[in-house]
C-alpha cells in the first residue's frame, strides 16, 4: 500500500489537506495504517495514531445509531414506535413520526434550522417542535440533523442517562474504544486536530465541537460532537464486519444496512448511507453495491464493504483550510486506490 501512503503525502504537500489518518480493515484485521501531515496549518504537531479528530456527522452512526439499536435489541424500543409515545408534549403533526423515520431521514423535518450561530442558545426539543414539516413523514428523504438530535434526546429519555454517558457505557467501553468521547479534556488529550477558524474566539477551533448546534447544546448531541482516533474507528468498523467483535446482534446490524427508502429520493439504511448499484459515492467505484458508510462535515468518513470485507477509515480536518476544500473529489480517489492496491496485493 505504499502508493496509497504516497497519495496522502502528496495531497498534504500540495496543500489539499493539513493532515490525515487512514486505516484499512480487511478480513477482520487492520491491514494498513498510515498518518500524514500535521494537525493544523502551524505544522507544529504531526498527525499520529493518538490524534483525535472531530467526527462531525460520523457521530450519527458511531454514537446515536448503535445506541438506538442497542435499545431495540433490549426491547426498550421498536422502529415503528411513534415519537408521541415518548414526547407527549410534541405537536400533533409530529406525534406520528416514528423512530424509523428519524433513522432513515424521512421524518419530514427540514435539514437544519433556518439560522444558526456558534453563540446561540438552543432549546431542544422545543426548536424541533416549531419546525414546519417539509413533507408527510415517510414519503421523502431529506437528510436532517434535527432528526438525529431528536434521537439523541430519545436515548436520554429512555435510559435516564446523558447521551455521552450512555454511549460510553454501552458502546465504547465494551469495544475498548478508549479514545472516543464527547468534549475531550484538552489537558489530557493534547493531540487534537484543529478545525475551522472562528472569529468569535479569534483562532482555530480545537478540542471543541465544530458544529454550531452541538456547541450550543454543550458539545453533546445526537448529530455531532464525537471525537475519536482512526484506530478506534477501525475497531468500530470491525464491530460491524466481524461477528466475534459485534456488540449488536446480526439481526439489528442487517436491518440497519438494508435500504428502507427505495423510490423516496435516496438510498438510506438506518443511519447509514448506502452505496447502491448505480449512484456515485464517496467510496469510489470498486466498493460493492451493498456497501454502507457515512461522512462528516469536518472531513471524516467511514465506508464498509461487507462482501469484500473491507472498511476504510479516513479522518482528516479538511475544513481547517476553509469550506471550499477538495475532499469531495479526493475521497473517491482514495477509496479507488485502496481497493485497487488491495486486490493487487492479494493476487501477487
Amino acid at each position: 500500500m505504499d502508493k496509497v501512503n504516497d497519495l496522502l503525502q502528496e495531497w498534504v504537500r500540495e496543500g489539499l489537506l493539513p493532515g490525515a489518518a487512514l486505516r484499512v480493515v480487511h478480513k477482520r484485521k487492520v491491514w494498513f495504517a498510515c498518518e500524514a501531515g500535521t494537525t493544523s496549518v502551524s505544522k507544529e504537531q504531526p498527525v499520529t495514531s493518538e490524534t483525535l479528530y472531530d467526527l462531525a456527522s460520523l457521530t450519527k452512526v458511531t454514537a446515536t445509531l448503535p445506541a438506538i439499536l442497542w435499545l431495540m435489541q433490549e426491547k426498550q424500543l421498536a422502529p415503528e414506535d411513534p415519537l408521541g409515545r415518548f414526547f407527549p408534549d410534541c405537536p400533533a403533526d409530529k406525534k406520528g413520526i416514528t423512530v424509523a423515520h428519524l433513522l432513515t431521514h424521512t421524518s419530514g423535518l427540514p435539514a437544519d434550522l433556518e439560522q444558526r450561530n456558534r453563540d446561540d442558545t438552543l432549546a431542544f426539543p422545543e426548536l424541533i417542535y416549531q419546525q414546519t414539516l417539509q413533507s408527510e413523514p415517510g414519503t421523502n428523504v431529506v437528510y436532517s440533523d434535527l432528526g438525529m438530535i431528536w434521537l439523541g434526546l430519545l436515548i436520554e429519555r429512555l435510559s435516564g442517562e446523558s447521551l455521552d454517558a450512555f454511549v460510553q457505557k454501552r458502546i465504547f467501553r465494551p469495544l475498548q474504544m478508549n479514545h472516543t468521547l464527547y468534549c475531550p479534556n484538552k489537558n489530557h488529550f493534547q493531540n487534537i486536530a484543529s478545525t475551522e477558524y472562528s472569529p468569535l474566539i479569534g483562532g482555530y477551533i480545537r478540542g471543541e465541537v465544530h458544529d454550531e448546534k452541538a456547541y450550543a447544546m454543550g458539545g453533546v448531541a445526537g448529530h455531532a460532537g464525537l471525537f475519536a482516533t482512526a484506530d478506534d474507528m477501525a475497531v468500530y468498523a470491525l464491530s460491524w464486519l466481524d461477528e466475534e467483535r459485534a456488540i449488536l446482534e446480526s439481526k439489528w446490524r442487517s436491518i440497519a444496512i438494508r435500504c428502507h427508502t427505495l423510490g423516496r429520493g435516496g438510498t438510506r439504511g438506518f443511519g447509514w448511507d448506502l452505496k447502491g448499484p448505480d449512484r456515485k459515492s464517496s467510496c469510489g467505484v470498486r466498493f460493492h453495491p451493498t456497501s454502507f458508510g457515512h461522512t462528516g462535515f469536518t472531513g471524516t468518513s467511514l465506508w464498509m464493504d461487507p462482501v469484500q470485507e473491507i472498511a476504510v477509515v479516513f479522518l482528516t480536518n479538511a475544513v481547517h483550510l476553509g469550506r471550499d476544500h477538495q475532499l469531495r473529489r479526493l475521497r473517491p480517489l482514495l477509496h479507488d486506490a485502496v481497493t485497487a492496491h488491495l486486490r493487487k496485493g492479494l493476487t501477487e
